[in-house]
């Protein structure tokens, strides 16, 4: 188990209630509650609006026109992936 991974373990399980989450989960899960964390600390917030990420706008197919609202008919796991460049 990489030291990385332990870190993430004790920082996710110390900030935030995930009472099912388990050290030796496999990484999509690991993925999957920083997803969610993001989601429920940002709700409609779309990422690619909020932060100054000019260079990856302009390439992203990310479709988001009005205010800082995901606002693209696509749900918000998506957004998020597409962002941080997960397949």
């Amino acid at each position: 188990m990489s030291n990385l991974k332990k870190a993430l373990y004790v920082l996710l399980y110390d900030q935030y209630d995930i009472p099912d989450m388990d050290i030796k989960s496999d990484e999509e899960t690991y993925i999957e509650y920083i997803i969610d964390i993001l989601i429920q600390k940002n709700d409609n917030i779309c990422p690619f609006k909020n932060y100054s990420c000019g260079e990856i706008c302009n390439k992203s197919t990310e479709k988001c026109n009005r205010g800082l609202y995901i606002d693209c008919n696509r749900e918000k796991e998506d957004v998020w992936k597409e962002f941080i460049k997960i397949d």
